[in-house]
């Protein structure tokens, strides 16, 4: 992953923001090592002891583990932590706005995805979805498998700018005001639709059916949007039994 050169001003915070950017772009699970200090520490063009202190943060803030004498390591929960922490380089956007714009672009990259993914790649995003659902976790509003999810589709339809969009307006997301209203609004009731919107996309993936995958993801940030407007939860699943939002 490229990563531009630092300059003075607010380093660790523009460093911390930029392990934080890699460690949910590049495919990092928990447990996973680091790069190496010195290896890291070129990427970003800055000193090792810069990077050190920049490492220390992400561990206080439960991020990253570092183990003496071995290096740097994802914490459990080190992606969501990561998650809540602010993007360092998105603006503030409206968050209706973020989500209208993802329902304008994610369904035709699902379409895509549905003719050009690999067989490893509808594996990806088969995993996860079974991580997103697993356990309590289901309900973890920055779950790492739910951006995880949409990127994995996002670079499995083959069109690398289109993949770049959908990143962007996922780091947008973790602005303070998206997250505010999210954590005011997005229910578990919410969740397990959201959940089984995913089922509905991957299972639409697998058939390799463009227009199928197109509609499913059209219909899931349909939801998002209703949701995070006024509450409502949107058309069930069939057989589904969702609690009402409260």
């Amino acid at each position: 992953m490229p990563l531009n050169a630092l300059t003075p001003r607010k380093l660790r915070d523009r460093i911390e923001a930029r392990l934080v950017e890699l460690l949910l772009s590049d495919g990092f699970r928990p447990g996973d090592r680091l790069p190496a200090e010195r290896e890291l520490a070129t990427l970003l063009s800055v000193s090792r002891g810069s990077l050190r202190q920049a490492l220390v943060a992400l561990e206080l803030d439960g991020v990253v583990e570092i183990r003496n004498n071995s290096g740097a390591y994802i914490a459990p929960d080190g992606l969501s932590q990561a998650w809540r922490r602010p993007s360092g380089d998105a603006p503030e956007v409206p968050p209706l706005d973020i989500v209208l714009a993802r329902r304008m672009l994610e369904p035709k990259v699902a379409r895509l995805a549905a003719t050009c993914a690999t067989d490893a790649a509808l594996a990806t995003i088969a995993t996860s979805v079974a991580r997103f659902a697993d356990g309590g976790r289901r309900y973890d509003l920055r779950h790492p498998e739910d951006r995880g999810f949409h990127v994995a589709i996002a670079e499995a339809s083959g069109n690398a700018a289109m993949a770049r969009l959908v990143v962007a307006l996922w780091d947008m997301q973790r602005g303070a005001l998206y997250e505010r209203l999210e954590d005011h609004f997005s229910t578990a009731a919410m969740r397990d639709l959201a959940i089984e919107d995913h089922r509905r996309i991957s299972t639409a993936l697998a058939q390799r059916d463009p227009e199928a995958s197109h509609d499913a993801m059209h219909a899931h940030l349909d939801r998002i949007h209703l949701n995070l407007s006024t509450s409502e939860l949107g058309p069930a699943h069939s057989g589904a039994r969702p609690r009402r939002s409260s």
